[in-house]
Order: C-alpha cells, then sequence, then structure tokens
C-alpha cells in the first residue's frame, strides 16, 4: 500500500507531465478502468483549478508571502 503522500506525489508527477511514456500509460488505463480512482483524480484537479483561481483574484497578504517564502527557505536549506 502507498502513503498518501506518495500518491499525491504520483499524482502531480502526471499533471506535471513527469512520468514516463509508459507510466503514463498505465496511470490512464488505471483511470479509466477505475471509478472511485478516477473521481478522486477529478475531485484533486478540480480543486487545484479552485485555489489558482481563488489566488488569482486576490491580493495575497506581504506578511503571508513573506512568512510562506521564509518557510520554504528553511525547509529547503536555503537559509544556511
Amino acid at each position: 500500500m502507498h502513503s498518501c503522500q506518495q500518491v499525491i506525489d504520483a499524482l502531480g508527477e502526471y499533471l506535471d507531465g513527469d512520468l514516463s511514456l509508459e507510466d503514463t500509460q498505465v496511470f490512464e488505463r488505471h483511470m479509466r478502468d477505475c471509478p472511485p480512482c478516477n473521481a478522486f483524480f477529478k475531485t484533486y484537479r478540480k480543486s487545484g483549478d479552485i485555489a489558482r483561481e481563488v489566488l488569482c483574484k486576490r491580493e495575497v497578504p506581504q506578511e503571508l508571502q513573506d512568512r510562506v517564502q521564509a518557510f520554504l527557505k528553511d525547509r529547503l536549506g536555503l537559509n544556511k
């Protein structure tokens, strides 16, 4: 069984076009044959679309931008 993070990473790789041709074909075949996975994937993709749409229509406060940037720098080890 895969962890939630592995599933999300794989979905992201598919959406970003980073899977090999063979893995993409296997993924798409599974989606055609598995209604529960297909429903989850559609919801996952739609949630990203909605988030991007909302963020495009709203200004992100500078404090939030600064905190997220600091968090990512710290997480990626760029502050050292």
